[in-house]
């Protein structure tokens, strides 16, 4: 049986013991019905992670001795994802494979296409969810650190850094500065307006193509990380 991994954000300020959060004592107890003297794997999502033996279990909590820590290197992609926000279904798949590549941050973006900009009421019911999946996506695929989740903002407010690339299919291959981190945008459904488009490259940022054919918005996020990455020797 596969040890069960679990996110433990408590893990960089433990020595000794923890005690597990509720989510993970409900997974352990109610799903795996971990027993004690059961081994576990615990990461922080910041690159520390350690075996633990689960020491005690009541109704209300899970505590778990710490074995050994391991720091591990961050090897996320040196990109931040600027995606629009898209169908809810649509757009959580996408938080889930870009965490699994290993973005580096993730920024939800609001453009003139976006379909129903959501205000801050829904956003907040929003945030605990997109979490979560980059928790789960973490613990899928063995990625020891988390992408940094930044609040939705609208594109023509962004405050662009150095190096930006637009997936746009008029674009070509653009050619990366590969000791520079880089900003990836990817637009709605319609993708970006004309005007957008024609503002970011007045603001030097450098159009790419994904390929000969048009790509939903989350298969484009895939397809210019896996692009961008293989510039960054990732891959």
């Amino acid at each position: 049986m596969k040890t069960p991994r679990l996110y433990a954000d408590a893990l960089g300020h433990a020595t000794g013991e923890v005690v597990l959060t509720e989510r993970n004592h409900h997974y352990l107890t109610r799903v795996l019905r971990a027993k004690t003297a059961q081994v576990i794997e615990l990461f922080d999502g910041s690159g520390r992670s350690c075996q633990a033996i689960i020491k005690n279990i009541s109704k209300r909590e899970t505590i778990a001795e710490i074995l050994n820590v391991t720091e591990h290197e961050d090897r996320r992609l040196p990109v931040t994802l600027g995606l629009a926000l898209i169908k809810p279904d649509r757009f959580d798949w996408a938080l889930q494979k870009v965490t699994e590549i290993g973005v580096n941050a993730i920024q939800p973006l609001i453009t003139q296409f976006t379909d129903s900009p959501p205000n801050a009421v829904r956003i907040r019911k929003k945030w605990g969810h997109w979490q979560e999946i980059l928790v789960n996506a973490c613990e899928q695929s063995e990625n020891n650190w988390l992408p940094e989740l930044r609040g939705p903002s609208y594109l023509h407010e962004l405050v662009l850094p150095q190096q930006v690339v637009i997936a746009h299919p008029a674009g070509e291959s653009a050619c990366i500065d590969t000791t520079k981190e880089s900003l990836l945008l990817i637009g709605p459904e319609g993708g970006f307006s004309d005007d957008e488009v024609n503002s970011l490259v007045k603001n030097e940022v450098k159009p790419m193509s994904l390929g000969p054919t048009i790509l939903r918005a989350e298969t484009a996020a895939i397809v210019g990380l896996t692009l961008l990455g293989y510039q960054y020797g990732h891959y």
